[in-house]
């Protein structure tokens, strides 16, 4: 894939309304399951061919101000807020099959993975609009504001943030993903030995690891599967890696 590296708009000094500035791809309640006890994921980056351990935190994991506010706390925290519920009945054994009430709930978390991971690697730029003039010219803290409670706004400058874009476009692929994937199934796979590695995409096959020795996978019964079938989907994970991938021991997943 091609790479357009692009600087994000930093807000204000001390960023007194509390923008969101690092947005993570993949959750961080997600990326902590796969966490060891230092709190660490063993990272592999393929550029540098190395591996490292990292925090969930970790700004690999995140793009930059990429979408806008909106998007960040509004819809997209909701879909978080539902998988993780979901996530942690699945763990628990609360939950053993995904039905169809269930099924939306991961279909719209792999949805917004991907589309996100996407748009980190491919930002919109701000977008001069064809106006003569505006009634307003906001300031650096009026324009934060308005993004605060989702309000979208004109530049001096003449151009709508590309955030603001994004965070419209993910809305609108996400709508085309659920109709694409309406007959998802959603299967919940656990290992009987081995461990999961995850992506920093899953565009090339419809899996979303869960945990370390549990995901879900849109084509398949509930099962519990043997060392030969995880590294099978560990090898599309890798493959389907752009910049780098995890697990919660590389090592272990890799034999």
């Amino acid at each position: 894939m091609l790479v357009f590296k692009m600087k994000c708009e930093k807000p204000q000094k001390r960023n007194p309304h509390g923008l969101t500035v690092k947005q993570h791809t993949f959750p961080v309640a997600s990326i902590s399951r796969f966490a060891k006890n230092d709190g660490c994921v063993s990272v592999y980056l393929i550029k540098q061919r190395k591996e490292i351990r990292l925090k969930p935190d970790d700004p690999i994991f995140c793009a930059k101000r990429t979408w806008d506010q909106r998007a960040e706390t509004g819809f997209m925290k909701d879909i978080e807020d539902k998988y993780q519920e979901l996530g942690e009945d699945v763990i628990a054994g609360k939950i053993r099959t995904i039905t169809e009430k269930e099924k939306p709930i991961i279909t719209d978390m792999f949805a917004i993975w991907n589309i996100r991971a996407y748009r980190k690697l491919s930002p919109i730029h701000d977008r001069p609009i064809d106006i003569i003039d505006v009634s307003k010219h906001y300031t650096k803290d009026e324009q934060e504001l308005l993004e605060k409670h989702n309000i979208i706004f004109i530049k001096p400058n003449l151009t709508i943030p590309g955030r603001q874009i994004v965070g419209g476009q993910i809305q609108l692929n996400l709508f085309e993903i659920r109709k694409q994937m309406k007959d998802a199934q959603w299967g919940i796979l656990r290992t009987s030995e081995g461990q999961f590695i995850v992506p920093d995409n899953f565009s090339i096959a419809t899996i979303l690891p869960l945990s370390p020795t549990i995901c879900f996978f849109s084509q398949s019964d509930d099962d519990v599967i043997s060392n030969k079938e995880v590294a099978i989907i560990n090898k599309l994970a890798i493959a389907s890696s752009n910049e780098y991938y995890f697990a919660h021991d590389l090592s272990r997943c890799l034999k």
